[in-house]
């Protein structure tokens, strides 16, 4: 059984293998320029100072490795292109083909069919998409670092432990549909469409509450929320001192500026002094109410994700399996 597993998913595993070993040939070459660049730019000492500026370096690195942007959608959809191209045919083609029928008379039970070949593609994932979550983490460090922002929706889906979380519940999922659907490319278009509505729902719905958020405030024109590296802003709203909301976000509304500080009404055509605007957000009170999640809860919330993704893989693997011994004839 395992050499037949192997004769079937042989092109599929071969085409995985090359496809890996194109991404890490330019990963790691990029990845040793980008770690060289950080560490002779000086941005690596001067973000390892508390309290210094680093923004003017920070710009201008991210600025110089901007066009490696396009890399985030590729390994977002990456996960998807293993349940389609590995999960979805698994029961999908043998069933479409009826060659299962002569697999279950070769004294095979159904179960060992599908678990041999099972075990063989779970494998091939972790090892697969582990390997790229890891090297991909490493090469991202530096431009992460430097932006700050490893809890943004595209950045914190590629890199940690999420990604082979991802693999293994779009694998599950294509196996499933391709199981209940029995048609090949029906079940790779289901298993796409599935991931992608469940990982939108998962990231805008579950991700900002799997901890209670915090809340802070800081004064108009401050320094903002930073309690820590890399913390997530839910929300912000500018309200005033009995706490009357403004407007969105942490910035200004100069209509209602202009209603209660008439003096900083500008003639037409210009803009109020930034001494006026500084004396006006002072005597109305004006201040940034933020809600945010903080940066040291990265890995908890990496783990907890993983553990959702996980036990719908684990569901969706035991529906199939069942599937396949009472329902597939």
């Amino acid at each position: 059984m395992t050499w037949l597993a192997w004769r079937q998913h042989r092109m599929q595993l071969l085409f995985g293998a090359a496809f890996l070993a194109l991404m890490l040939a330019f990963l790691l070459p990029t990845g040793l320029g980008i770690a060289s660049t950080y560490r002779s730019s000086g941005l690596a000492s001067c973000l390892s100072t508390a309290g210094r500026d680093c923004g003017e370096l920070s710009d201008s690195f991210i600025g110089r490795y901007s066009r490696m942007q396009f890399l985030i959608p590729l390994f977002l959809v990456l996960p998807a292109i293993v349940g389609m191209f590995w999960g979805a045919p698994l029961v999908a083609r043998e069933t479409e083909h009826g060659t299962h029928r002569l697999a279950w008379t070769q004294s095979v039970t159904r179960s060992k069919w599908l678990n041999v070949k099972l075990l063989a593609l779970v494998a091939a994932t972790l090892a697969g998409i582990g390997s790229v979550a890891w090297v991909l983490s490493w090469w991202s460090r530096p431009l992460v670092a430097a932006s700050d922002d490893r809890f943004n929706p595209g950045i914190f889906d590629i890199r940690g432990v999420v990604p082979v979380a991802y693999a293994l519940f779009a694998l599950a999922l294509g196996v499933a549909a391709g199981t209940l659907i029995r048609r090949t490319v029906p079940a790779m278009a289901a298993t796409f469409t599935g991931f992608g509505g469940v990982r939108l729902a998962v990231a805008l719905l579950l991700r900002p509450h799997y901890a209670a958020p915090r809340s802070t405030s800081f004064a108009l024109f401050g320094r903002g929320v930073g309690t820590g590296q890399g913390d997530w802003i839910l929300s912000t709203k500018t309200v005033d001192a009995a706490g009357r909301f403004v407007t969105s976000g942490e910035g200004l509304d100069l209509n209602y500026v202009s209603r209660h500080c008439p003096g900083v009404n500008p003639s037409p055509g210009s803009f109020p002094s930034k001494d006026a605007l500084t004396a006006c957000v002072r005597k109305l009170g004006l201040h940034v109410q933020a809600t945010y999640q903080p940066g040291s809860r990265y890995w908890r919330f990496q783990f907890i994700e993983t553990g959702i993704f996980v036990a719908l893989a684990a569901g969706l693997l035991l529906l199939a399996a069942w599937w396949v011994r009472r329902r597939v004839s």
